[in-house]
This record gives C-alpha cells, sequence and structure tokens, in this order.
C-alpha cells in the first residue's frame, strides 16, 4: 500500500508529538517549552495541548499542562492486542521464581526498548518497571542484545539519533 502526504492527518501527528514530549523528566510543560521540543509554533501546540485537556488528556492549571491516566488507554491498546505479553508472562514468572530474579521481556522501538512484560522479584535494591516502560537500547542488556541481533547497518541508524 502506498501513502501519500494526502493520507496522513497532519493535527493527529502534531498532537502525538505533543504528547511524546512528556516524561518522567518533564511531567509538568508550558506551551513554550513544548513547542520548544516539537519545533512547533505556539499557537499550534495551544491548540494541541487544549485539545487534550478537553478531551480529559491532559490536565491545564492556566500555566503548565501535565497528562492525565487517560493517555493510557493508548497504550494500553496496543499492549492488550499483543499476543506476545500473553505468551510469556507464564514462562516468566515461573524463570522468576526459579532463578529468585526479576525477568523482563522487552521489544526494540527505535533507539529505545519497551518492556511488555515483567516477572519482577523483591529485592532490597529493585528498579521499578513495568509494560511500557521505556529505556535507551544502548545502556541496557536487553537493548544491547536486541541492537546486535540487527544487521550492523541499521543498529548504527538506531543508535544515530542517541
Amino acid at each position: 500500500m502506498t501513502v501519500t502526504e494526502r493520507d496522513l492527518m497532519g493535527g493527529l501527528a502534531k498532537g502525538l508529538a505533543v504528547i511524546e514530549t512528556f516524561s518522567p523528566n518533564h511531567p509538568r510543560q508550558s506551551i513554550s517549552k513544548v513547542a520548544a521540543a516539537t519545533g512547533l509554533d505556539r499557537a499550534t501546540t495551544r491548540r494541541c495541548l487544549l485539545t487534550l485537556a478537553h478531551l480529559g488528556y491532559a490536565d491545564y492549571d492556566g500555566k503548565f499542562f501535565t497528562l492525565t491516566p487517560r493517555v493510557l488507554r493508548l497504550g494500553t491498546a496496543c499492549l492488550a492486542t499483543m499476543p506476545l505479553p500473553q505468551l510469556v508472562q507464564p514462562l516468566l514468572d515461573q524463570l522468576s521464581d526459579e532463578i529468585g530474579e526479576s525477568s523482563s521481556v522487552s521489544i526494540l522501538d527505535g533507539a529505545e526498548i519497551v518492556y511488555v512484560a515483567r516477572a519482577a522479584q523483591r529485592k532490597v535494591m529493585s528498579i521499578t518497571l513495568m509494560p511500557g516502560s521505556r529505556l535507551p537500547a544502548y545502556c541496557t542488556s536487553m537493548g544491547r542484545v536486541l541492537l546486535a541481533a540487527l544487521p550492523e547497518a541499521q543498529a548504527r541508524e538506531r543508535l544515530g539519533s542517541v
């Protein structure tokens, strides 16, 4: 199937770009900050953020925007339709119990890994990772394994943005 520029919804693409600017390091953002992060002009950014707030995907206190849990519906829909988490979860639970360590399954998304299933062990020191958590692939053992499985040119292309 060939997709042309006419087939795409620019407004949806801009709205998704706005959502993607929010992160643990940037949970509350002003219009200016989001505009700078997306490269969109302030007016477009403002309309996107106000639309997200109107639809319940963001809260607005008059100066700053924060995403609401409603945004999780977008990711949950993806995870719910993926067969991989349902297939591997029983195996991860069994493995984790046998070795006494946490175990995970993730996939590559650009230069990041996304956890799709996890069996965690309670330890004195542990990291809170859950399905949907993202980490840079280059600095995790799982990410390095997934990158190593790619042809070298593809791995370099993914890491070029980091």
